[in-house]
């Protein structure tokens, strides 16, 4: 089967361009659909690295775009360097051990003692900050491990409602919690598609607090199905003596813990600063000069250049080989010069689109059509890649936007909030195929819990995206 997707893939893409366009469609567009087609394919069906290379190859036979002009859209691209350094100093982090030391100094604290949701709550938090700053992945194996802690703690045994209901829960927060900075992964390359379609930049101080409200909303909110609708035995935890969960020590900052620490504040401050700061402070002036990439490319440089204890802060090559995925980075560098071609007028995709989708949204206001795509997200998102999802319908968006008039921002939040909600099936993430091969649960409890708790956030994420994102956007 891997060859018969491989021939299939390979087909769609060099071969969809072959047919007669029709419509407003031009050759030139016919084949950059093949191309995208192509690569959906093959993300879904095969891997992310050799589908992307092809359809770097693609953009230069049948793509109409010149070497030199590819390189300069994909690799060459800010925000595809952004996500490599951003890799690297994630890296950082994960080598210092203070993904654990963040998870473990929420849960510890003395006002969650004898408050088992509130400990729960507290618990879930840390996850969404963890998920935030590195992946779902790793945020969900930690949390994982710090769970099994308090169950021998406690006494909970595998197959009991509260070890059940939390493993779940841990993943759905790493999942939802990735949203939550605008820099990373998948909100990285969704946004980035679209500025590089239309030129559209999201103002990042404004989706994060857009995007910490909807996880906040999302945590209370699964605490409220956890306590009224799955009512796991929470009387265990009533004496759970939180400060002996930490079994290694990993509370404990050594020097370079608090040095790397700092520097993880200074990447968030600096992130954010020229959205706050006068726009003719010299500050300002500087960190708008050197844009986004340049601050991560600033402090990387930084913490390669310093010593602490007589080592070097981050050795580049380590952190490059452990942290760095070059799936995600390759998926991105085809995105960027793929997406700016098909917004093209030479393609004719947007009047295309535009002209298919007229019937259905032509009556539709843009709160509605906001809503719309965000469950089209959520649904398609079970099923591929969320990242992949995310950018399949940027074309959707930024024809319907041109053509109703409508800010693209609500519609763009919907998706890429939605597009992290996925976690029913194997296929829809990492971390979801991580959840389903946990053996603290099973397919049966994730098909009876998943659906509840899909249908929970996307609400939480509808509810606020309409009310607050409306009001700051």
């Amino acid at each position: 089967m891997y060859w018969v997707h491989t021939c299939i893939c390979l087909l769609i893409m060099f071969g969809f361009g072959q047919m007669a366009p029709f419509g407003p469609l031009t050759p030139l567009g016919m084949n950059l659909i093949g191309i995208f087609l192509g690569i959906l394919y093959g993300w879904i069906f095969i891997e992310i690295v050799w589908p992307s290379l092809a359809g770097l190859l693609a953009l230069m036979l049948i793509g109409g775009m010149k070497p030199v002009q590819l390189f300069n859209k994909s690799f060459g691209d800010p925000i595809v360097q952004m996500m490599f350094f951003i890799f690297v100093f994630c890296a950082t982090i994960n080598y210092y051990g203070l993904s654990k030391f963040i998870s473990l100094w929420f849960i510890t604290r003395k006002f969650v003692r004898g408050k088992p949701w509130l400990f729960t709550f507290v618990f879930m938090g840390s996850i969404f900050i963890l998920g935030g700053l590195t992946s779902a992945s790793p945020a969900a194996i930690i949390g994982w491990s710090i769970l099994y802690g308090v169950c021998d703690a406690c006494g909970y045994k595998k197959g009991e409602g509260y070890p059940t209901m939390m493993v779940f829960a841990i993943v759905f927060a790493a999942q939802v919690g990735m949203c939550m900075i605008p820099f990373k992964q998948v909100p990285l390359t969704v946004l980035g598609a679209y500025a590089n379609m239309s030129g559209v930049h999201i103002d990042y101080a404004k989706y994060m607090l857009l995007a910490l409200l909807i996880c906040i909303g999302c945590a209370l909110a699964f605490i409220a199905l956890g306590k009224y609708i799955f009512r796991p035995d929470m009387s265990k935890l009533l004496h759970l003596e939180t400060e002996k969960l930490d079994t290694e020590g990993a509370l404990c900052l050594s020097r370079v813990q608090k040095t790397v620490l700092v520097f993880l504040f200074l990447l968030v401050i600096l992130l954010l600063a020229p959205n706050f700061l006068p726009k003719d402070f010299f500050v300002t002036r500087f960190l708008r000069s050197i844009g986004n990439t340049g601050i991560v490319v600033l402090l990387v440089t930084i913490m390669a250049a310093i010593k602490v204890d007589g080592k070097k802060l981050l050795n580049f090559k380590v952190m490059v080989d452990s942290g760095v995925t070059w799936g995600i980075v390759l998926l991105l560098a085809v995105v960027q010069p793929l997406s700016f071609a098909m917004a093209s007028k030479d393609a004719g995709i947007t009047a295309f689109l535009m002209q298919i989708m007229q019937p259905v949204f032509e009556s539709s206001t843009p709160l509605t059509f906001a809503l719309i795509i965000g469950a089209v997200a959520v649904v398609v998102t079970q099923f591929m890649n969320n990242g992949a999802t995310g950018v399949a319908l940027m074309p959707i968006i930024l024809s319907y936007c041109q053509a109703s008039g409508a800010d693209p921002s609500l519609a763009l939040i919907m998706v890429v909030m939605s597009v992290h909600i996925a976690f029913l099936t194997p296929a829809a993430s990492a971390s979801a195929a991580l959840l389903h091969g946990n053996e603290w649960s099973d397919a049966a409890a994730i098909w009876k819990t998943a659906p509840a708790v899909i249908l929970m956030a996307w609400l939480v994420i509808a509810a606020l995206t309409m009310t607050v994102g409306a009001m700051i956007f």
